[in-house]
């Protein structure tokens, strides 16, 4: 009991220091965009060090909230299952598994939108929390499609 305790506690340091860091950040993009600098490259890189997603990739509670998530809020644009739409896939390429784009840029982009898209920024509508939930549901379905892609070229 003691150490599922600890372990609690923990948790929630973590998230409270990533919301600590996320307010940090945006502050510190404000400063950035006001000395003329690129603020999202500027914020990517002490994003990368920092955020990681708080569940693990089996998590089926995380999944399903996440699932639940994604359809609410983003499926008009993403399509279902994060298949595509008017708005890029997210289960395949550089958004799939072992795709060049990690947790942390994912959690920035839902979080604070991205300039010149109609990607807007979620972080006022949606918690941390909810945010690493919807990254954990896509990368869920982006196993299931790999597996799926694999099991389509083996029975060709």
């Amino acid at each position: 009991m003691k150490i599922s305790f600890i372990k609690h506690i923990r948790a929630v340091g973590q998230r409270i220091s990533q919301i600590w860091f996320l307010r940090h950040m945006w502050r510190m993009g404000v400063i950035c965009g006001a000395l003329g600098v690129a603020s999202a490259p500027c914020l990517a890189e002490k994003l990368e060090d920092f955020l990681v997603n708080p569940y693990a990739t089996n998590d089926k509670a995380a999944i399903a909230r996440g699932g639940e998530l994604f359809g609410r809020n983003c499926q008009q644009c993403h399509n279902s299952r994060g298949k595509g739409g008017k708005a890029p896939q997210l289960i395949r390429g550089a958004w799939g598994p072992g795709g060049a784009n990690s947790d942390a840029y994912m959690f920035n982009t839902i979080n604070a939108g991205r300039a010149g898209t109609e990607m807007g920024a979620w972080g006022t509508s949606l918690s941390p929390d909810d945010i690493w939930a919807i990254i954990t549901f896509l990368r869920a379905e982006s196993v299931k499609a790999k597996a799926a892609d694999e099991e389509d070229d083996d029975g060709e």
